[in-house]
């Protein structure tokens, strides 16, 4: 009922702001029709005026001509040298009338126009001085004597003066003539110009009036039908109440319901304590105390009729809510309900009540739910299968097998006895250092889908990482985590053995792939390690806006049971000199030093002792004070320990589990992390680290690595 009345009512409204519009339409085309009738007028004048000066230069010329005959035949002449003072008067002031109606067609400021009556007063101005020293002459011009009448002084002057305005008066007219002649063409265009803007806006001020009527007569047409569909909506209303899905209930300004409401809406609420019921305390048992103080002051704004309830709509509280309902057999029914109001107005446009509109759309948000997290997954399986398209075949099957390794070593982990809290957090460092290598590995390939799905797991990490006590229990989301991922990955090796499997060879790859495609899946050898370290230091320095390259040397002589152990090292290391060594450019360029930075990776044949693989960068060195502060922040040194500390000491608590100095956890780096794995691979590998530091110039990493690799070396690299 309401909608339909609010449907009579903007009937009855929209011809009233149809006929304002159109009413504002014509007042408008009426104005610019009255300007352009003004300037039609004024640019007609000024042709006018300009057509009638065109005589003028050949009747000064005749004027002039009778002044000079009378002069010699010594005849009156008073008449024709006072048709010229008149004629030439007649001229200024027919100029500045024609400025006057230039400025009234708003033509004044036009080039073409202003070129012309520059001409014009340059052609009169040679002119008109002219005829001023010869209408200026005053007195007889004749003296009489025996022999007749003759010309005095006054007369010769007269006589020269009149010789020189006719010798003169050819070209000076002929300026004039042409100005004015220029002048009257430009006039005839603005005419016409004028005169066709304004038949525009006669026949567009016509349609639109044809128009304004039309629809004037559409709209008495639709409003009598309107309100005859509000009479039959109003003996439907009972109908409807009865048989209608969503909860309709009437507010009043007291913000109580009254006796008409749908049957539906007792349903929805699962109450039947509805009529004279405040909206409040209708409310109180579904919602929050937050929530029902924001919907009671939403609902009273719709009081005020200067506030527009579709704008207000959108910040509608009770637009979607969560409800928890009592079973009957125990247990809750949680459901989501939806609260949409709308002003009921009377027939004199008062509001008497708010129509409330409460629908059950669980099952839409439950569709709605599924299709986003369908879609997800959809563009994530999407995103995974072109960056696994990317990778090489070789190399991916090795990280499958890798990641393998890593997880079943972390099920290994898990498994080992250890109920102590050292023992737990033991196990859950190694699982950690084993979770981030994979998704360092993931990064390095630019399989951020998956090193993504690693990052959650690692979260969880994180969380039970900062509890401050654990226990076996807490380790059983980790195995679940830990099982999903596997499954996850064993679905990515399945992927590439049919990748290889059907991947063409040849000329039949380029006929079928595009090029590009066909030159990555072709590509059989693993990148080098090289390759891998330029593209991590590259997306690490993209992603924290540095610049950073790589130099790298006798990486390809790493003796095979150390390469995949180099590998994850260099692969740490060279992610966290990015981020926590090098500066920004900025800041490197304040301090004196090459915007772009340097990231040094070596490995050298140390003969007997064995082997060195170094990793330098020239940033701005360890942070001696940030390590000590964060190390006394996390409680792993004592305040006491701290002041007896020896510089490599601190430095050395870098390599601590959880520890690090970054402020925000990326995906590159601020888990405390990647160092703790280094320093593990390299104690299983029988080797140490060595720090080297300058504040504000390198630092430097040498590990030592035996030149026989041990028994668990050779495991942990297997």
């Amino acid at each position: 009922m309401k909608r339909r009345r609010h449907d009579f009512d903007l009937a009855q409204l929209l011809p009233v702001v149809v006929a304002t519009t159109f009413a504002a339409v014509l007042t408008l085309l009426l104005t610019l029709g009255i300007q352009r009738a003004s300037q039609l007028q004024s640019a007609s004048s000024a042709l006018q005026l300009a057509s009638e000066l065109r005589s003028l230069p050949q009747y000064f010329g005749t004027e002039l001509t009778l002044v000079q005959r009378g002069l010699e035949s010594r005849t009156f002449i008073g008449e024709p040298l006072a048709d010229i003072a008149a004629a030439r008067e007649g001229f200024d002031k027919a100029l500045e009338r024609i400025d006057t109606d230039l400025i009234g067609a708003g033509l004044g400021g036009t080039v073409e126009i202003q070129r012309v009556r520059g001409a014009l007063d340059a052609a009169w101005a040679r002119f008109s001085p002219l005829l001023v020293a010869v209408d200026s002459h005053k007195g007889t011009p004749y003296s009489d004597t025996l022999s007749g009448s003759r010309l005095n002084s006054t007369g010769r002057a007269l006589k020269s003066d009149v010789d020189a305005a006719l010798a003169a008066q050819d070209e000076s007219m002929r300026d004039v003539g042409g100005a004015l002649k220029d002048l009257a063409t430009g006039l005839q265009d603005a005419v016409g110009d004028r005169g066709g803007s304004l038949r525009s806006f006669l026949m567009i001020g016509a349609a639109v009036s044809g128009l304004l009527l039309a629809l004037m007569l559409y709209f008495a047409l639709r409003s009598r039908r309107a309100a005859d569909d509000a009479r039959r909506a109003e003996r439907q209303v009972a109908d409807i109440l009865g048989t209608v899905r969503e909860g309709l209930f009437l507010l009043d300004r007291n913000l109580s319901l009254g006796h008409v409401y749908s049957a539906s809406l007792t349903r929805i609420l699962h109450t039947e304590q509805v009529r004279d019921t405040s909206f409040e305390d209708l409310l109180r048992p579904l919602v929050p105390a937050k929530t029902l103080a924001t919907a009671m002051k939403f609902v009273n704004l719709l009081w005020k009729e200067k506030v527009h309830e579709d704008l207000i709509d959108t910040v509608n509280p009770l637009n979607q809510i969560e409800v928890q309902f009592a079973k009957s057999g125990g247990g809750t029914d949680s459901r989501h309900l939806s609260f949409a109001f709308k002003r009921v107005k009377n027939a004199g446009g008062q509001g008497e009540h708010l129509l409330g509109i409460v629908t059950d759309v669980t099952d839409r948000v439950q569709i709605s739910r599924e299709l986003e997290q369908s879609k997800a997954e959809n563009q994530a399986q999407l995103d995974l299968v072109m960056q696994l398209l990317q990778v090489p075949g070789a190399q991916l099957q090795s990280f499958v097998r890798d990641s393998d390794m890593a997880l079943r070593k972390c099920n290994a982990i898990l498994k080992q006895p250890g109920r102590e809290e050292s023992e737990l957090r033991s196990k859950l460092n190694g699982v950690f250092r084993e979770v981030h290598t994979i998704k360092g590995e993931a990064g390095a390939m630019a399989l951020t889908a998956i090193a993504s799905r690693v990052h959650q797991l690692e979260e969880s990490l994180v969380a039970l990482r900062d509890r401050a006590r654990i226990d076996g229990n807490d380790f059983i989301p980790i195995v679940v985590k830990l099982d999903e991922l596997m499954s996850y990955l064993g679905g990515v090796g399945q992927f590439a053995d049919r990748l290889s499997e059907v991947q063409p060879k040849g000329d039949t790859m380029k006929s079928v792939v595009p090029p590009l495609l066909a030159n990555q899946m072709l590509a059989a050898d693993t990148p080098s390690l090289e390759q891998v370290l330029a593209k991590v230091v590259k997306e690490t320095a993209s992603a924290h806006g540095k610049r950073v390259a790589l130099q790298c040397r006798g990486l390809e002589a790493i003796p095979a049971p150390y390469r995949k152990a180099a590998r994850d090292i260099t692969i740490h290391m060279a992610r966290n000199a990015v981020v926590h060594g090098i500066e920004t450019p900025d800041n490197r360029a304040s301090a004196s030093k090459s915007e772009t930075a340097a990231v040094r990776v070596s490995f050298d044949d140390a003969g007997a002792e064995g082997y060195v693989l170094t990793v330098e960068d020239d940033g701005q060195g360890l942070p001696y004070e940030r390590i000590l502060d964060a190390a006394l922040r996390k409680g792993l040194v004592s305040p006491a320990d701290a002041a007896r500390m020896e510089r490599p000491a601190v430095y050395g608590l870098i390599f601590r589990a959880g520890f690090s100095t970054a402020e925000t956890v990326t995906e590159h780096a601020g888990r405390g992390v990647g160092l703790d794995a280094v320093s593990q691979t390299v104690r299983d590998l029988g080797g140490s680290i060595g720090i080297a530091t300058s504040d504000g110039k390198f630092t430097r990493f040498r590990m030592k690595l035996p030149q026989a690799v041990s028994q668990a070396g050779a495991a942990h690299v297997a």
